[in-house]
């Protein structure tokens, strides 16, 4: 697994803040510099620099060459929650642990550096900071256009599988994933994926070490795979405008349209050291998008070959809806299923429903965003494959029924 980088000391922190900051205030000078070389020098054309923000970029802030062929675009954004959760009892081995529990954190932390390298090279780093001030970098590939149609990306990266794990948390209309995607997502991994579109499809093709991969070190974790294929197509059966699946959001004065996606993979892992060899997943999606809505639609199956040669199967579901009642304003509602199947970890399946309402205050981006969200679990979570957690607002108990409420505030450039 990659070390996870801890600024536990602030004096240290501080140090990387003030040197990062002397650096981007020599910029200027540099270009000045350089416009100020003869101007039949080619070295001095190449590093004239010029800046700016896009309102309508995913990463606002940019710095590139004036004829627009290298470019660097920086961006971040943080999620700042208060939680609130009640239990009909708490799990009997913790019992200090009271039936209300409450407070504050700051689950995810997104720092984004990415650009052109050249017309036709693409570069992505991305780093995550959680609730523990751990620091991860999630992503690091180049992409490469191939032909018109084409590209490759090679590096760590999140792979074409699910289109709900394919989203960036900031464009989600609730405050975070579903159960499902946190069961069953493979989360980042280290390969090659390419990419084909065209006017109403688009296809991508994997090869990579499988799930977390992205975190593996050398040498591997038992837990890691020794690679996996994967592959996902994507139909637009109404509509020609790909822009409006970037997130699921649905503001107003978007085009209309569906889109249907279906995706596979398998999983080779030969180590002995753990429960599960091989695994396998298929996923099915539907989403549908319009003038200030968004519906979306998700089954997946997962099924895994234990030691013993046998092998097991769990499903998902997820139904979510967004409506726009004004420019601004819009409320949700999600349905979220993990179902046991023959999984031996679960005797019981997990439905959990949930509702709230967003405010966007500024209407280019979805960076800055408010919840306020309310969501109802009755089974008992410790019996189901839903792991506890204070991301999800549903924590470890024995007993059926709980609920949270939740608020949160995220915002960046």
């Amino acid at each position: 697994m990659l070390p996870a980088l801890r600024w536990r000391s602030p004096a240290r922190l501080a140090t990387v803040l003030v040197v990062f900051a002397v650096l981007i205030s020599a910029r200027p000078a540099m270009a000045q510099d350089a416009q100020e070389a003869p101007a039949d020098s080619a070295a001095a054309e190449d590093t004239r620099i010029t800046a700016g923000f896009e309102k309508n970029g995913w990463n606002g802030f940019w710095i590139g060459s004036e004829d627009g062929e290298f470019r660097l675009n920086i961006g971040a954004y943080t999620q700042v929650r208060y939680n609130m959760n009640w239990r009909t009892r708490p799990d009997s081995t913790q019992a200090d642990e009271r039936d209300f529990t409450r407070g504050w954190s700051v689950p995810r932390t997104r720092i984004v550096f990415d650009g052109n390298f050249t017309s036709d090279v693409y570069y992505h780093f991305r780093a995550n900071i959680n609730s523990e001030s751990d620091i991860e970098l999630i992503s690091a590939f180049a992409q490469v256009e191939l032909a018109d149609r084409w590209n490759i990306r090679v590096g760590n990266q999140f792979l074409a599988l699910s289109r709900e794990d394919w989203m960036f948390a900031q464009d989600l209309p609730s405050i975070d994933y579903s159960a499902n995607d946190f069961t069953y997502a493979i989360w980042s991994s280290l390969g090659a994926q390419a990419h084909y579109r065209a006017d109403r499809a688009r296809l991508w093709l994997a090869l990579s070490n499988g799930a977390f991969g992205g975190r593996q070190g050398f040498p591997a974790a038992p837990e890691v795979s020794d690679g996996m294929i994967s592959t996902r197509l994507e139909l637009q059966v109404s509509g020609d405008d790909w822009s409006v699946w970037d997130d699921m959001v649905g503001r107003r004065g978007r085009a209309g349209g569906i889109l249907l996606g279906l995706a596979g993979a398998y999983q080779v892992r030969d180590k002995v050291s753990t429960a599960f060899r091989n695994a396998a997943q298929l996923n099915a999606d539907l989403g549908f998008n319009g003038d200030g809505y968004n519906l979306f639609f998700a089954g997946s199956w997962t099924t895994r070959e234990a030691q013993s040669g046998t092998w097991n199967s769990a499903y998902g579901l997820v139904g979510q809806g967004t409506y726009f009642v004004s420019d601004h304003t819009f409320v949700y509602g999600r349905f979220d299923g993990v179902f046991a199947g023959t999984a031996p970890e679960a005797s019981e399946d997990y439905t959990s429903y949930s509702a709230g309402v967003g405010w966007l205050p500024f209407l280019w981006t979805n960076r800055w965003k408010v919840n306020a969200e309310f969501g109802y679990l009755p089974q008992v979570l410790n019996n189901t494959l839903v792991e506890p957690s204070g991301m999800l607002g549903f924590l470890s108990s024995d007993e059926k029924n709980q609920w949270t409420v939740r608020l949160q505030f995220q915002f960046g450039f």
